[in-house]
């Protein structure tokens, strides 16, 4: 076959694959409608990347490379730069320590370049998209791109900033980090993801081995090499818009719709980052392969259900075990949700309920009941409520004075017992009713009305609806609920209308 003609194949073959299954036969009607030699050899292609026979090709091409005398790159001069040795290796590139080789300054950097034996066009494809997608960022938590250019034999390479760091998950076991430590250093690499969806690229790899932590204790995202870009150039430059399927992932952070084969969206990279949280938290992967096939991969990602985080550390910390349960494992497990429409909405999302668990507020992943915003509540603000109950049981202890015994003490003159002191129950009604409405006083503050309104009507729900016209105490705590009733109910029909 013509090189020519291989190379418009090839491009067919790249856009197919970034649509819907569903969209791909119209697709080849449309492009191959003259040509059924062609839209055969596309269909192949396709088929291979969804059974994963690129992830088989690529690592037998990746022990070949390996059994390459590489050493022959150390000594090369790369532009303005000369390659010291190899410091890493990936599915399809190297990466070299280099420095300054033109007297300019003295600089250490990362060179980036295609491995001896995978530069075919497929590969270059997705490493030339890697450089100019790395061009556009500008993140404190992304390895930055410093420059870039073409070897002597065509191969292309990228120059970035050198990160000596470590794993995320190897410098936070190295340090003995505890949960709350761990949790503000993954905030900041959610902050990285966060960036690269505002500019529609999804990473689709995440793993620790692609967030490396610096000297200074700075979390470094790094790796896009199978990123997948949200929108197409306005030229119309497919190249842009190139994935790779489901062979170039890891398994063990890979979202259900990726290992099927289906479109991956930032929902995917959400569900990565939720493993990574998972990893972090209990040191142990979500997932466990008995081997490494497509059909054992896509039996455990996307139907076995993952073992909570608390019960994970359990094993080996009580104490970590009780961290994790109860809103941490609601988060990491609301990120990993097998169904991308049920998982949070964004990283930012993600983030935020893990601020609102740091804070002590209620995150918003689990059922949003009263008793447990109530306890929130309470947590938060310990002092001011046990300030507020001083004053409620003082406040009660009042209404045995001798000037309102006669209103809420039966057998005084001219006065039917008061419905809140039956029972022994004067003391605890009244303080339910307060704690009730300085609940929904606090949401009120949030504007949060729905549930300003809810706590107000329970409070209401203390009050019986017959009050002496001379029980001045019920009547102003029936008068003060009403009121927040009133405005919550205004302030939803308002909110409602906009």
């Amino acid at each position: 076959m013509p090189d020519e003609k291989w190379d418009w194949i090839q491009g067919i073959f790249l856009e197919a694959v970034d649509l819907h299954p569903s969209e791909r036969s119209p697709f080849l009607d449309r492009r191959c409608s003259d040509d059924p030699e062609a839209r055969m050899e596309v269909e192949s292609l396709l088929r291979a990347d969804a059974t994963g026979e690129f992830a088989v090709r690529a690592a037998i091409e990746s022990e070949i490379a390996s059994m390459l005398d590489e050493s022959s790159l150390v000594g090369v001069r790369l532009g303005p730069y000369r390659l010291l040795k190899e410091i890493g290796r990936g599915g399809m590139g190297a990466v070299y320590l280099a420095d300054r080789a033109d007297g300019q300054f003295q600089k250490q950097v990362a060179v980036k370049m295609v491995r001896p034996g995978l530069d075919t066009e497929f590969i270059l494809a997705r490493f030339r998209r890697e450089r100019q997608v790395l061009g556009r960022f500008d993140h404190p938590n992304i390895g930055k791109l410093l420059d870039g250019g073409t070897a002597a034999n065509g191969t292309p390479y990228f120059v970035m900033e050198y990160i000596d760091g470590e794993w995320i998950t190897g410098y936070c076991k190295s340090r003995a980090l505890g949960v709350e430590d761990r949790l503000r250093l993954f905030l900041r690499v959610c902050s990285a993801v966060h960036y690269a969806h505002l500019q529609f690229v999804v990473h689709r790899d995440l793993k620790p081995g692609n967030i490396l932590v610096d000297s200074k204790g700075e979390p470094k995202l790094l790796d896009f090499g199978i990123c997948k870009l949200l929108y197409r150039d306005h030229d119309g430059d497919q190249t842009n818009t190139v994935t790779i399927g489901t062979g170039l992932m890891t398994p063990q952070y890979a979202c259900p719709e990726q290992v099927r084969g289906e479109p991956v969206t930032i929902a995917s990279d959400v569900y990565s980052l939720g493993a990574v949280c998972y990893e972090l938290m209990t040191g142990a992967r979500p997932h466990i392969f008995p081997e490494l096939t497509p059909q054992v991969v896509e039996q455990v990602v996307c139907l076995q259900d993952v073992l909570a985080p608390s019960e994970v550390a359990r094993r080996e910390s009580a104490k970590l075990a009780a961290q994790l349960r109860g809103d941490l494992d609601t988060i990491i497990l609301h990120a990993m949700r097998k169904e991308p429409a049920r998982r949070y909405e964004t990283v930012e999302r993600f983030a935020d309920d893990i601020r609102k668990h740091l804070a002590d507020e209620p995150i918003t992943a689990r059922p949003d009941h009263l008793l447990y915003r109530s306890g929130k509540f309470l947590r938060r603000n310990r002092l001011a409520m046990g300030v507020g109950l001083a004053l409620v049981i003082a406040f009660t202890a009042g209404l045995f004075s001798s000037e309102l015994r006669n209103r809420v003490l039966p057998g005084g003159p001219g006065s039917a017992r008061s419905p809140l002191a039956t029972d022994g129950e004067v003391g605890s009604r009244l303080q339910r009713v307060e704690l009730l409405v300085v609940l929904g006083d606090s949401y009120a503050r949030e504007h949060d009305w729905k549930e300003a309104l809810l706590a107000y009507r329970q409070a209401q729900a203390q009050v019986p609806d017959r009050v002496a016209p001379d029980d001045q105490t019920l009547r102003a705590w029936r008068d003060r609920i009403s009121t927040g009733i009133t405005l919550a109910e205004e302030q939803q029909r308002m909110n409602g209308q906009k």
